[in-house]
């Protein structure tokens, strides 16, 4: 008897199970997401966490994430070799903590491109990856979801740099790339340091500014320790990447592809420029109307045109020879394009 019902039950079970519709079978697939961000700052908040909602909901309910923020699964320099060994399904990273490892793409950083906002950068950045094998080779160990850059750079400094000769000699924290050649041009002294260092670093004065967008000055709290911000210095960008590993991502039912390949790419890429970089200029705002003092400079049009004789155009074409010796032949073709010279 007793096999009698566990025999009928069974027949039950698989009844219900081959009417389940498949959306529903597939509820339980779950991800786990990596990245070095707190769960509270702006970029998970305005980025990872609306995006990861937004795949989520197109997958139909076939597709969950978990979110490790705050470096909890990974450290930021590490994520994408995570992302690659499967210890996360899918990752944020910034870029800039893998120097060396991809030359072309670090051309969105040069100085004096022609880009006014991130959205326009990210573009150039995805298109770049797409038109140029040379480009996107380094990053084939993972599935690329998206390329997206930073918002323009600013000059955060703990005293106000108006001038060439205010900068000359102050130690600015930079990424590695080619704003390390820019700074030195102008007379400062580079100095390459991962982000969550900066603060102490400011405090202590063993640094006496950093570039940076707006999320970082309001995430990190520059701003308790450097009060005045350069907000037209010719510095460009800093740039990021979502990541997913290969055999994670070919493991997944059709809709759940579906929803993460509707969500990357170029539209992907520029989604996430207007959400996690550009988002972030209204920081300012929000850091005035909570009563901190920030005092912003613009440079003046003839001093801006000072650094960028110092630091554009000269840079452009120390990175393109550094590019060819490193046998990067599509490396003038690359920065034909940044600068729009796509013909």
């Amino acid at each position: 008897m007793l096999h009698f019902r566990h025999a009928a039950f069974m027949l039950v079970l698989t009844a219900l199970t081959v009417a389940m519709p498949v959306s529903q079978a597939q509820a339980a697939k779950t991800l786990k997401f990596a990245e070095q961000n707190s769960e509270t700052s702006w970029g998970s908040v305005h980025g990872t966490q609306p995006w990861i909602q937004k795949v989520e909901e197109a997958s139909g309910g076939a597709l969950k994430f978990d979110l490790y923020a705050n470096q909890s699964l990974a450290k930021g320099s590490q994520v994408w070799s995570a992302t690659k060994k499967g210890i996360t399904d899918v990752s944020w990273n910034a870029m800039a903590v893998y120097p060396g490892m991809n030359p072309l793409a670090e051309v969105i950083t040069l100085p004096g491109l022609p880009y006014h906002d991130p959205m326009q950068a990210s573009e150039a950045l995805w298109k770049m990856y797409e038109k140029f094998p040379q480009f996107a080779r380094p990053y084939a160990d993972n599935k690329l979801l998206a390329l997206f850059t930073s918002d323009v750079f600013n000059l955060v400094s703990t005293k106000p740099i108006r001038t060439l000769e205010d900068l000359k000699g102050k130690k600015i924290r930079t990424v590695a790339g080619p704003l390390v050649d820019a700074l030195e041009a102008l007379g400062a002294i580079p100095v390459v340091i991962p982000m969550p260092d900066v603060y102490l670093a400011l405090q202590r004065g063993t640094i006496d500014g950093t570039l940076a967008s707006w999320e970082p000055i309001n995430g990190f709290r520059f701003y308790e320790v450097a009060k005045y911000v350069v907000t037209n210095a010719p510095f460009g960008f800093s740039f990021f990447g979502v990541a997913m590993n290969k055999k994670a991502y070919d493991r997944l039912p059709a809709e759940a592809k579906k929803a993460i390949d509707d969500n990357s790419g170029l539209a992907g890429s520029r989604w996430w420029a207007e959400n996690f970089s550009y988002s972030s200029r209204s920081v300012l705002d929000t850091l005035r109307g909570n009563g901190v003092e920030i005092e912003t400079i613009e440079l003046t049009p003839e001093e801006r045109a000072r650094w960028v004789e110092l630091a554009g155009e000269p840079i452009w074409e120390v990175w393109a020879k550094n590019a060819e010796e490193k046998g990067l032949t599509e490396a003038r073709a690359v920065l034909d394009y940044a600068l729009g010279n796509t013909h």
